[in-house]
């Protein structure tokens, strides 16, 4: 059942032809870690988590306990790490979900150790490194002398140490070898001192494309595991498949007269007799405001244009280009629908935003249809 009239279709064959050309790129050698934060970017957490499961993925990603906790309340014990600063009234938690924490300073790496020594369990944490992001992670002298340290907790087991890039795809890629050369002396550092944490990761989506000097043990494709590239500023190195359309229907007809307006604050105004479509979707949806009088939807392998003002639950289309319309049509908001197409990068576009913002601000209310 759609309980709302506007949905995902989320092809999952898609998602493993992605998977399989990242595992075909970077060997048989190295770990991949399915990136499932946000949603999965929009596509649906639980499902997605379990489909890299299947496909192969040996760690998931998720950014905050919230994450992690409805993996595993969907029965997926996969290794999760969660990315981002965790609060430490928040560790014990996250220890009884069993899941790896990142840690980047001192303070909550004793918290760590105190409430695991409490439970009786050994956390895996990873240090995070900030190469040169300058968003989260620790200053290479400051994680140099912490990760030394990391032994002394008995309750604490050094499982990884990273790194996230900043311009991996852009189209140099010169700040990108400076965070890595800087990693890869942290990395020989630690080694001098016999430490050799098991994983040791630094490729996001750009870099897994484009650098195999950054695979070390493990990746963590993101946007191009959905089928989508990390940026148009350099060629792929495999045709890539979309996982995500985005579908709704047309919810009433009507016919208005020249001179007539549509929606709030009246800024559609027809310059002659028009056929208007109402479709139940709206920015609380996730399609944006902004896109109202300068988009269009497809309907019958055609282009619609989007008029009027999007409100929050429902847009108005012009229709009276497209023949036979019926009442229940279908309507594509991102996908192939005839011999024309609307993607995540065309909408990002007109938006000038990415590709990125446009999936992952979907709005869970919109109902996720898996094609298996």
């Amino acid at each position: 059942m759609i309980e709302r009239l506007n949905w995902l279709e989320i092809n999952l064959k898609n998602y493993q032809h992605n998977f399989n050309s990242v595992r075909k790129l970077i060997g048989t050698n190295v770990k991949i870690m399915a990136v499932v934060k946000a949603n999965a970017y929009g596509h649906g957490l639980v499902e997605i988590a379990r489909q890299a499961q299947k496909s192969g993925a040996g760690y998931l990603g998720v950014v905050c306990l919230h994450e992690a906790r409805l993996l595993r309340e969907s029965g997926n014990r996969l290794p999760i790490l969660i990315f981002n600063y965790i609060e430490p009234n928040s560790v014990e938690a996250a220890i009884k979900l069993d899941t790896s924490l990142t840690v980047m300073d001192e303070k909550v790496l004793k918290v760590i150790d105190k409430s695991a020594r409490r439970q009786n369990k050994l956390v895996k944490i990873h240090i995070k490194i900030d190469t040169g992001m300058h968003r989260a992670g620790m200053l290479p002298g400051d994680a140099l002398r912490l990760i030394p340290s990391v032994e002394n907790y008995k309750n604490v087991y050094l499982e990884g140490v990273f790194t996230h890039l900043a311009t991996s795809d852009e189209k140099s890629l010169d700040f990108t070898k400076e965070q890595l050369t800087l990693f890869a002396r942290c990395i020989s550092k630690l080694k001098e001192n016999g430490i050799n944490p098991p994983l040791i990761h630094a490729a996001n989506s750009g870099a897994v494309l484009r650098l195999p000097s950054a695979y070390y043990d493990m990746v963590r494709p993101g946007i191009i595991m959905y089928g989508l590239a990390p940026s148009a500023d350099f060629r792929l190195p495999f045709h890539p498949k979309p996982v995500l359309s985005w579908k709704s229907i047309i919810a009433q007809i009507r016919n208005i007269g020249k001179g007539e307006t549509v929606g709030y604050g009246r800024t559609f105004k027809a310059a002659k007799k028009t056929m208007v479509g109402l479709v139940p979707v709206g920015y609380a949806d996730g399609l944006r405001r902004e896109l109202s009088n300068k988009w269009h939807v497809l309907v019958k392998g055609r282009k619609a244009p989007i008029i009027g003002r999007i409100s929050m639950d429902q847009m108005s289309v012009d229709l009276s280009q497209i023949p036979n319309v019926e009442i229940g049509g279908e309507i594509v908001i991102i996908g192939k629908q005839g011999k024309d197409s609307i993607s995540a990068e065309d909408m990002a576009a007109q938006l000038r935003t990415i590709n990125y913002e446009v999936i992952s601000t979907i709005g869970e209310r919109v109902s996720r249809v898996y094609l298996y």
